[in-house]
């Protein structure tokens, strides 16, 4: 196990020394391709995400990994799984158990990364989460800001985004399963009083953002390298539609806006970046707090539910 403090860190948990741990029960997923290989790889050959993690636990389940580049793997499925949908079998953690694994590293204060039963997970401890408010005196033409504080927040994640994954998040050792939902300070930026308007000079916020996102372009490497260059919200992938020329072309979305987070600021690539074609990316922003992904993909579902079917 890996953990923020260059002193040998040992977690302690089974789980990080078996394949099926104790008390974890044995499920059946089904994991998706995102298409087919190209034709040179052979006819059930197929494209997936999630590369790290597939290529790893698929060929102990009798898959051949044909060629593995830095955003898909390809793999031939065994001959009982000739086409989709295809499924595994393999150990994860029940509800109570996630809860369980994030209070012992809690109680333990300190980040980690590394390996549970087959599922690569992060536990982030105590994440600085303050909130800067912005907002452009009417009176003064000056930029003025104001730091609201936030308890810092711990979170554990485990598996791979479209295989199958599991969450939890808390403050002062109190946890969740799932994400926290955003802090009320949110609503109060947004409905701040009319003398403090929140700065819409949209030059001027996307060159702040944009000099602080280059800084963490370790951190758009890992969110992209988790989840692969296809949109979140929609499902496009650049190179499907396009070809070579689209190529690795995605941008990735804040789920919290920097201009809305403190100086002091460690970045979970998972949790925190979200990748997202232009069009998404463009409509999440329509709205101060932005909208979140689950929103985006239901209004997609929504809208495509109302067109009418090509017959």
């Amino acid at each position: 196990m890996k953990s923020d403090d260059s002193k040998e860190f040992d977690l302690g948990e089974p789980a990080a020394k078996s394949h099926t741990p104790l008390g974890w029960p044995i499920q059946t997923i089904e994991i998706v391709p995102s298409g087919k290989a190209p034709k040179k790889y052979g006819a059930t050959t197929y494209r997936f995400g999630a590369v790290l993690t597939l290529s790893v636990i698929l060929p102990r389940r009798g898959w051949t990994l044909v060629k593995k580049t830095k955003n898909y793997a390809y793999f031939t499925p065994p001959p009982d799984q000739s086409s989709p949908p295809f499924r595994i079998s393999i150990a994860v953690p029940p509800a109570e158990e996630v809860l369980a694994l994030v209070r012992r590293s809690y109680a333990k204060s300190q980040s980690w990364m590394g390996q549970l039963g087959e599922w690569p997970a992060w536990y982030f401890h105590e994440r600085n989460t303050d909130m800067q408010e912005m907002w452009r005196d009417q009176e003064t033409g000056q930029m003025a800001s104001r730091l609201h504080k936030n308890p810092p927040q711990s979170s554990l994640s485990i598996g791979e985004w479209g295989v199958w994954e599991a969450s939890a998040t808390g403050v002062a050792g109190e946890f969740v399963l799932g994400i926290l939902p955003p802090s009320l300070v949110h609503a109060a930026v947004a409905t701040s009083d009319a003398a403090r308007q929140p700065m819409l000079i949209e030059g001027a916020l996307k060159t702040v953002e944009l000099t602080l996102y280059e800084r963490n372009a370790a951190a758009r490497k890992l969110c992209i390298a988790h989840y692969g260059p296809t949109c979140q919200a929609c499902g496009l992938n650049y190179e499907d539609k396009y070809g070579s020329i689209g190529t690795d072309l995605i941008h990735v979305h804040h789920v919290t806006p920097l201009s809305a987070i403190g100086e002091a600021y460690q970045v979970d690539p998972i949790r925190d970046l979200i990748p997202l074609c232009a069009t998404c990316h463009h409509v999440v922003h329509r709205r101060e707090p932005p909208y979140s992904i689950a929103e985006m993909r239901a209004a997609i579902t929504a809208q495509a539910a109302r067109e009418p079917s090509a017959d």
